[in-house]
């Protein structure tokens, strides 16, 4: 995921309502996070960091934005730290050690990927459409790998009493939208500034709909554990075969 709720192109359309709609989202969703933080598990609390970081970069970028100055910059460094800290909640949630280790693996090969793009293809004054792009083709991967050990293991009781699988499931369809939607704004840009902000849009109302995604996941949490053993992990539910 990345946020693009405050990404300024040089003229702004009015009404501003989804900036306001986005910032009341982030707010209300690190309000869930607060009051609950200490029964989250480890890849909540991670995503509640993740919304910190993205409130403040976010509210700097609007700032910026109103102030008729590109901010663009911003998201080549804010980027990379979203993917690292979702990364993280994916590492703590996935439970085979190859996909683990794989995600864990996956962070400072992306960092240094999108350090490269930085210094050799896109500059600070263009969207990092490149560093977005691979982010959004590695959020898809993971949340597929989450969707699969679900499906396969079985861990879950009630999908839809489960955090994680609203936070999976919301970033996957983030993700691939935004694949298409960010792959082409650079283009976009240099034909058309009316039609970029028609394409920023359809960002903005994939980005409303992840954080709602968000605010659910928090809202669940303690109303519904999850089924554990005696370990403390997640307890592994077999379906018996009728003959």
């Amino acid at each position: 995921m990345v946020y693009t709720g405050a990404q300024a192109l040089p003229a702004p359309p009015a009404p501003m309502w989804d900036i306001y709609v986005y910032f009341i989202q982030l707010a209300l969703g690190l309000l869930l996070w607060a009051l609950k933080f200490r029964h989250l598990p480890v890849g909540l609390k991670i995503l509640g960091y993740t919304l910190l970081l993205t409130l403040l970069a976010e509210g700097y970028a609007a700032y910026l934005m109103f102030q008729r100055t590109t901010n663009f910059y911003l998201y080549h460094f804010l980027v990379p730290l979203q993917y690292t800290l979702f990364s993280c909640l994916f590492y703590s949630e996935l439970k085979g050690g190859r996909a683990r280790k794989t995600v864990l693996a996956s962070i400072p090969l992306y960092l240094l990927v999108s350090s490269l793009i930085l210094l050799l293809l896109q500059e600070t004054s263009e969207v990092n459409t490149y560093a977005r792009l691979l982010k959004n083709v590695l959020i898809i991967c993971w949340a597929f790998l989450y969707c699969r050990e679900i499906f396969l293991g079985l861990t879950v009781v009630q999908l839809e009493k489960e955090p994680m699988f609203w936070v999976s499931t919301g970033l996957f369809f983030y993700s691939l939208g935004n694949f298409f939607v960010e792959g082409l704004m650079n283009r976009i840009l240099e034909v058309s500034y009316a039609l970029a902000h028609a394409l920023y849009f359809i960002s903005i109302f994939l980005g409303l709909l992840l954080n709602i995604t968000f605010l659910v996941a928090f809202a669940l949490c303690g109303r519904s554990p999850r089924a554990v053993g005696k370990d403390g992990a997640p307890r592994r539910i077999t379906l018996k075969k009728h003959v």
